[in-house]
């Protein structure tokens, strides 16, 4: 299971380089354009790539602890691509003209996260058959929260770059 999230990160990090690649060889106006986007989401797969780099050190004092390592790994990986859509979604509703563009963009990754968390949560209740993991389910909780607090941070970094406000 860790080395199908390492290999992630590794696909994580090689559609990042591919898409720096395909930015760079556009004239300067699309460079300016799209570079910012990516560079805001630099934070997001550093917090993807430490969160699973802690878990996989400290895996022999959470196993002591009553956290589940399968659990927690999935979780993150499932935040850090919700995450990935959700603000690929919003920063275009952020580069948009029009102010109900950026509404739509807040309200759908709003109601797609919502939807998939609660689907990945009666999926995990389902196939532990009710003994579902607190700590685990808490930990995860906490990923949530960092992943948004960087994501909108993030996203307002943006928005302050927007210069047809």
């Amino acid at each position: 299971m860790a080395s199908f999230f390492i290999s992630f990160a590794g696909v994580a990090f090689a559609v990042a380089d591919d898409n720096w690649y395909y930015c760079k060889n556009y004239n300067r106006n699309f460079q300016k354009m799209k570079n910012p986007i990516l560079k805001k989401f630099i934070p997001v797969i550093a917090l993807f790539i430490f969160i699973n780099l802690l878990i996989l050190i400290l895996k022999r004092v959470l196993i002591e602890s009553g956290f589940e390592i399968n659990f927690l790994l999935i979780a993150n990986g499932l935040l850090f691509l919700l995450s990935l859509f959700g603000f690929f979604v919003q920063s275009k509703g952020v580069n948009s003209s029009n102010v109900n563009a950026f509404i739509r963009g807040i309200y759908s990754s709003l109601l797609m996260k919502m939807f998939v968390i609660v689907a990945a949560i009666f999926i995990y209740i389902f196939v532990a058959g009710g003994n579902v993991n607190k700590p685990s389910l808490f930990a995860s909780m906490v990923f949530y929260l960092l992943y948004t607090s960087i994501e909108v941070i993030q996203l307002m970094k943006l928005a302050r770059r927007k210069t047809n406000a």
